[in-house]
């Protein structure tokens, strides 16, 4: 059996997708081959994981500028094209679209072309790609109920997450008295928001006794790592990115970070964490999916508008002190971990297409 996984860009959109790719495998004798660009997290994080990875000429139409704009629509026939090329070179069973600039052309051509196609859909508002072809795709995955509107043939599964976030998720907490871990994790690209107010809070929080685990994005890395050399903060791990997310949730007491995909991990683990949302998100999804968990106990949320150096030591620090109310948050967040939705998703693919 051969099944194609197309998209990424962001670890938001790639990770799910490697995680339906590891289910079905679990599942069956399965070729899985992935879609995607040069740019985006793909282009490393599929061939390491032992994947096959077909790169498209493909770029965004949404949020970016005029020219961009136009530049992405000229190369929309040429990735079309190139979609084509690899469907008939391939020929998968399934198409599965996760969103990400790749999911478009894959998507289009596949449908044009009669193959089987599925989308999965990580956030409580879809991006563009999605809410285009979703009623045109036969069977879609979504992570809440409310999207019915959206797609043809909507199941609710939760977000996928990676086998290896499971295994740890299943090893109980081992918590140290000393130090406290803090890990920030700005998304696959970092959060330069997060970065600048997580740099301002330092001097705040040097004497607090911290292990500080944090990712910064490729882009500032060498900034951020001279800014704890200079607030005299050592007890710091730094990376441009995180190859075992896994390991650092086991490591860590308290996660700040973005309000993507992540939030699912989150659940999945049982870690309490404080979320400040992307502003442009499409549909402003990382401020609802925030939201799910302020309103569970499970997280404290900061608006970017808002976000400070000192009020993000201000919020760290009470959480540092306030043990018993950490441990309510991280039940909280477990409480609301659905299942291994990839397994659930790689189960309904295999019976809806009668694989």
């Amino acid at each position: 059996m051969r099944v194609l996984i197309a998209g990424g860009g962001t670890g938001g959109h790639l990770f799910p997708g490697m995680a339906v790719a590891q289910a079905l495998q679990s599942l069956r004798e399965v070729e899985v081959r992935f879609v995607g660009t040069d740019r985006g997290i793909e282009a490393k994080a599929v061939p390491a994981a032992g994947w096959r990875l077909y790169k498209l000429s493909v770029s965004g139409l949404y949020q970016v500028g005029p020219v961009k704009k136009l530049l992405g629509l000229l190369r929309l026939p040429v990735a079309l094209g190139q979609a084509v090329g690899i469907l008939w070179s391939f020929r998968p069973q399934v198409v599965i679209g996760v969103g990400g600039y790749a999911s478009g052309p894959m998507l289009l051509a596949a449908l044009a072309l009669g193959f089987r196609t599925v989308i999965q859909e990580q956030n409580a508002y879809p991006g563009m790609t999605n809410r285009v072809l979703g009623r045109r795709v036969p069977l879609s995955f979504v992570p809440f109920a409310g999207l019915e509107g959206l797609f043809k043939n909507p199941v609710v599964v939760g977000n996928p997450i990676r086998q290896e976030i499971l295994q740890a998720a299943a090893t109980p907490f081992q918590r140290s008295e000393t130090p406290f871990t803090l890990a920030l994790v700005g998304g696959s690209q970092g959060a330069r928001a997060v970065n600048r107010a997580m740099v301002e809070a330092l001097p705040l929080l040097k004497d607090a006794g911290l292990r500080v685990l944090h990712q910064t994005g490729k882009a500032d890395f060498e900034e951020i790592k001279q800014a704890y050399q200079v607030a005299g903060v050592t007890q710091a791990e730094l990376l441009p990115f995180v190859t075992d997310m896994a390991g650092w949730y086991q490591r860590a007491d308290l996660v700040v970070g973005r309000a993507g995909s992540m939030v699912a991990e989150l659940c999945a683990m049982g870690r309490a964490s404080i979320l400040v949302p992307f502003p442009n998100s499409s549909g402003d999804h990382q401020k609802k999916n925030a939201q799910a968990l302020v309103a569970a106990g499970a997280a404290v949320m900061i608006e970017q508008s808002e976000l400070t150096g000192p009020k993000l030591a201000q919020e760290i620090l009470t959480l540092v002190q306030d043990q018993q109310r950490r441990l309510s948050m991280e039940q909280a967040a477990k409480s609301l971990y659905s299942g291994d939705a990839a397994l659930e998703m790689a189960k309904k693919i295999l019976e809806f297409y009668r694989l």
